[in-house]
């Protein structure tokens, strides 16, 4: 049979877990603590926060977080909720509204 080398880099990585296991290897480490999930935002929230924090319209809101205009207006119509990158970056956004001025200009 053929090894490949994909099959050869797993084999050769489940040997160094083994030696692992066994205190004869010792491998790199390293922790990280992760935030937490983002908020869900309201349809309420998201409007306060694009007409207050950043007074916006919703088509130049929508260019902001590179998407369409048709969807933030479902956003705070109830109609469609924000995925959880949205959420992230609508919690980013609240959180340091300069944040998209210091993105690249076209």
């Amino acid at each position: 049979m053929r090894k490949t080398k994909m099959g050869q880099e797993l084999i050769a990585g489940l040997q160094e877990a083994v030696e692992h296991s066994r205190g004869a290897k010792k491998l790199r480490a390293s922790a990280r603590e992760l935030p937490k999930p983002a908020p869900h935002w309201s349809k309420s929230k998201i409007a306060a926060l694009r007409k207050e924090r950043f007074r916006l319209s919703q088509p130049a809101f929508a260019a902001v977080l590179n998407d369409t205009a048709s969807t933030v207006r479902a956003w705070e119509q109830g109609r469609k909720e924000p995925s959880g990158a949205a959420e992230r970056l609508l919690q980013v956004a609240d959180g340091d509204p300069t944040v998209f001025e210091r993105l690249p200009k076209r």
